[in-house]
């Protein structure tokens, strides 16, 4: 009787504890074991490593479950048998059967999920040794099941969405976080005629104009940079810098022309992407675009303030007469 009782713990101890293993793997994310190495939790390089190719610690756990369920209770049948006769295997194989579901599956999974850095970052070098020593096993189910097999993306970005709008619910993640999360992946869906400033309300200077004859217009300006054109804005030649502008006033070289002061274009086209454009700026170091339509003519300007906003909301200081220049653009038509 005592061997029966042995047999059957050690069933339900082997059961709980590979149940337990591959529930809390499953709950801990590629994405977090990385965090944990960088903080160089103790285990993480490994748990890194099986989470990178977890298919195989998976399958290790599969056959030591099975090994213990299978294989354990054809022995508990048969000691059964043995002690209490055959009237009683089928009663104690029932038993056997509810204890592992409770003891050997709920249980320990809901132990998984509840600890399941510790659990994990505990087993994960048992388990890397585990596949190599099962490595003949688990090369053949992966032949017999690779048609079957298909590779998954790590994360999507809908679900990064809905775990951003959790973690609000949840309160470990700030509305303001969750709202710039989902706006950075609005990125994506705008383009620069979305965002950018239209050819009907941009200020402009003529090329050939003096500074003593825009001086008006350059005290005037609201913008820091502004396009310079020559016959119209589908001839646009530099960006001035308002700054320059001022300075060269106070020199007293009123008698030199916008024209020398301009800096050379920056084009981009109507279609290009609001998270292109931010590297975009970041890389040529520039805060103005010149918006081209498909047939070469200007379409608009767009600014990296454009593209900052689409993240933190509208940028307003104190000279801006108009919160929205698209919509001042609408207002005019």
């Amino acid at each position: 009787m005592q061997t029966l009782i042995f047999v059957v713990l050690v069933v339900l101890f082997g059961s709980a504890v590979f149940s337990c293993v591959e529930a809390a793997l499953f709950s801990v994310s590629l994405g977090r074991a990385r965090v944990l190495a960088e903080q160089k939790k103790a285990g993480s390089a490994n748990l890194v490593k099986v989470k990178e190719n977890i298919r195989r610690p998976i399958t290790v756990i599969v056959i030591l479950n099975n090994i213990f369920n299978i294989a354990g209770s054809i022995m508990v049948g048969a000691i059964a048998g043995q002690v209490l006769g055959s009237a009683w295997i089928g009663g104690v194989s029932a038993v056997l059967t509810f204890l592992i579901i409770i003891l050997g599956e709920i249980i320990p999974k809901t132990l998984g999920e509840n600890y399941a850095e510790p659990i994990s970052l505990f087993s994960a070098g048992l388990l890397l040794a585990s596949t190599k020593l099962f490595f003949p096993a688990i090369w053949l189910i992966e032949k017999i099941t690779s048609p079957f097999s298909k590779k998954s993306k790590i994360v999507s970005e809908e679900e990064i969405r809905i775990l951003s709008h959790l973690g609000h619910l949840e309160g470990s993640i700030e509305k303001d976080e969750k709202e710039m999360i989902q706006k950075v992946f609005r990125l994506n869906d705008l383009t620069a005629k979305d965002i950018m400033t239209p050819r009907t309300v941009i200020e402009a200077l003529e090329y050939d104009k003096t500074l003593d004859e825009a001086e008006d217009e350059i005290y005037a300006l609201s913008h820091s940079r502004l396009p310079v054109y020559r016959e119209d804005l589908d001839d646009i030649v530099g960006i001035a810098h308002q700054r320059n502008l001022l300075m060269a006033i106070g020199r007293d070289q009123g008698k030199k022309k916008i024209a020398d002061y301009k800096e050379p274009p920056i084009y981009v086209s109507e279609k290009m992407k609001a998270d292109e454009l931010l590297p975009f700026f970041q890389k040529r170091r520039c805060h103005l675009a010149i918006v081209r339509d498909e047939f070469g003519g200007t379409s608009g300007v767009v600014t990296l303030e454009d593209v900052l906003e689409q993240l933190v909301g509208e940028i307003v200081d104190e000279t801006d007469e108009e919160i929205d220049m698209r919509i001042k653009a609408r207002k005019m038509k």
